[in-house]
């Protein structure tokens, strides 16, 4: 009897084991199928989500140890913050109760996939699908947002990912670093973290924080507030002077949110790909170049036809290899010629961070206005939604080159000499357009036209016979300097930086000075900027219409078209102009 029940159990197990082999073999064919349907693709660790939405994605794991999650949890509740929390499968079995806290808090989970010696497509694809069900089953949570978490990148995952129909997620901040296990405070931590030019974190960006790494147990979460204090809440606006309703008001309307992974994703409106497909942008977008050669009296033509120049511009001062018919006729005025009413010019050099970049967004929604940005294009690719950011909030786009370099400079005698080399300029100009049509090469102003433009401001506002060639022959058509540069990077305090404002838009009678472009700059350095530029708005919108000095604001390239000649006679306003007053 005990040996008949002994083969009955055997003859149990063995089946049973001949089921799972069974299911095994039939869940490895599943496996190979999409594989094959997936057709090598590997899906690569996003650092940021391709999106225009004005948030930062906070994403944890480390998910041992109850104390340190539960204060990151009751510290995300009290300031609103909502995140993604990766569960791997090891956690799953052993710390479940912590997961349950996750879910109960209201924060999303994702897929924290651990690599395994000798795994491979089929095994990864394995755990991807345990973890899914086991968080399905007993959490009610569906996921296909995955991580890597510990390793360098291995193929055999992102292959599994892609063919599993997941997204795999990495970051652009990790806050967890092994040689900070042992540290005390926020205050140590922050500055070994964030170089003196990260000023805020992007747009679409993830972080990244591992909740139980910390010795001292309380640290997670200091550095959860100290990174939302120091990069996050300084993205706000706060209009100089307000008081307490209208800095809320501020802030709500000009903060960045912290979401999860799956909220950012969940907006479909506001992402988009990059880069952006060439050959899906009609022939007025794409890079171009002249087939014949601009050079000599045909050169000259187009060239004072299409320079705006500047008043602080001259032959002894950046202005290199112009004949002295060129430069004597050159424009010096930085205005633009065809306004007939108070129309000024709002536009912004360089590029910057999200903080400094926000709030001038912030202030002409404000002031519903709009503004040109010449952008350097070098760091681009490294936050592309910021850019995206500014075209959608009906801005136009310039370059302002690749690198920044200038087209002339004085060496110790005195003399202009160039900084690149033809090839090199040609390089530099050609590159800057391609980089800025991968971002925002299809997109639309309200008015309809496309907000990237082929106006192209020289770095220094210095020009060289050379570098307008080149700039000339690869598809740019206006060389914009302007009225007068703020010099705000430099500015000494607000007031000074306001009157400079008023006097670049204001003649001295108070009177606008009509077809003005201001010179302004949109990087940190330039701090005062937007607070400046928000008190010079304010006092115009304050002024009654039809009077003198109040301006308003257009966009360079409604004005700035094909036959646009800078060479012309300025108009004069009508006869009436000035009649009320």
């Amino acid at each position: 009897m005990r040996n008949r029940n002994a083969l009955r159990i055997l003859i149990g197990v063995f089946c049973l084991l001949s089921l799972c082999v069974g299911m095994k073999e039939a869940a490895a064919a599943d496996y190979q199928e999409l594989r094959a349907a997936n057709g090598g693709r590997i899906a690569q660790a996003q650092r940021f989500i391709t999106t225009v939405k004005p948030a930062v994605i906070f994403t944890f794991g480390g998910l041992s140890k109850q104390e340190p999650l539960d204060e990151i949890l009751t510290e995300m509740q009290r300031q609103g913050m909502h995140g993604t929390f990766f569960v791997t499968e090891r956690e799953i079995q052993r710390n479940g109760d912590n997961i349950a806290r996750i879910v109960a808090a209201g924060q999303d989970l994702g897929i924290g996939v651990r690599p395994e010696e000798g795994a491979d497509f089929d095994a990864y694809c394995a755990q991807i699908e345990r973890i899914q069900t086991a968080l399905r089953m007993h959490y009610g949570v569906e996921t296909n947002i995955v991580r890597q978490m510990t390793g360098a990148a291995e193929d055999a995952i992102g292959e599994a990912v892609s063919a599993m129909g997941c997204v795999l997620v990495g970051q652009s901040v990790n806050i967890v670093q092994s040689k900070h296990k042992d540290a005390q405070t926020a205050e140590e931590l922050m500055p070994q973290l964030f170089g003196r030019w990260t000023t805020s974190l992007n747009r679409g960006g993830i972080v990244y924080l591992r909740t139980d790494f910390y010795t001292r147990t309380e640290l997670a979460a200091d550095m959860l507030r100290a990174v939302v204090a120091a990069k996050v809440d300084n993205i706000a606006y706060i209009t100089p002077g307000a008081g307490r309703e209208e800095e809320a008001a501020d802030r709500a309307a000009s903060r960045y949110a912290i979401l999860s992974v799956q909220d950012v994703l969940r907006d479909t409106a506001t992402q988009y790909v990059y880069p952006v497909d060439m050959n899906t942008l009609p022939e007025e977008m794409r890079p171009y170049v002249r087939n014949e050669k601009l050079n000599g009296s045909a050169f000259s033509k187009v060239f004072l036809k299409r320079y705006i120049g500047a008043p602080e511009v001259g032959e002894n001062d950046r202005m290199l290899g112009f004949s002295r018919n060129e430069i004597a006729l050159a424009d010096k005025t930085g205005i633009v010629k065809s306004v007939a009413d108070n129309t000024v010019f709002l536009s912004f050099d360089d590029w910057g961070s999200d903080d400094s970049i926000n709030h001038l967004l912030y202030v002409l929604r404000k002031h519903k206005v709009y503004g040109t940005f010449f952008v350097i294009t070098w760091n681009i690719h490294n936050n592309p939604n910021l850019l995206r950011a500014i075209a959608a909030e009906g801005h136009e786009i310039g370059s302002h080159t690749d690198g920044h370099k200038p087209m002339t400079i004085q060496d110790e005698r005195g003399r202009q000499i160039p900084v690149q080399n033809p090839e090199e300029y040609n390089e530099d100009v050609r590159s800057s357009y391609e980089k800025l049509a991968a971002v925002v090469g299809d997109m639309k102003l309200p008015s309809g036209r496309y907000a990237l433009t082929r106006m192209l401001r020289p770095p220094t506002l210095a020009v060289s016979r050379m570098g307008v060639t080149a700039i000339l022959n690869n598809g740019f058509t206006y060389v914009v300097n302007g009225s007068g540069s703020t010099e705000d990077y430099d500015a000494v305090s607000m007031e000074s930086l306001v009157g400079i404002l008023h006097n670049l838009t204001h003649e001295k009678d108070g009177s606008v000075k009509r077809g003005a472009i201001l010179v302004m700059h949109m990087s940190s350095t330039a701090a005062r900027t937007a607070a400046a530029l928000d008190l010079l708005l304010t006092a115009n919108d304050s002024l009654p219409e039809g009077h003198p000095g109040k301006f308003k604001v257009g966009l360079l390239g409604d004005y700035l078209t094909g036959d646009y000649d800078q060479s012309m006679k300025q108009v004069k306003p009508s006869a009436d102009y000035h009649k009320a007053y």
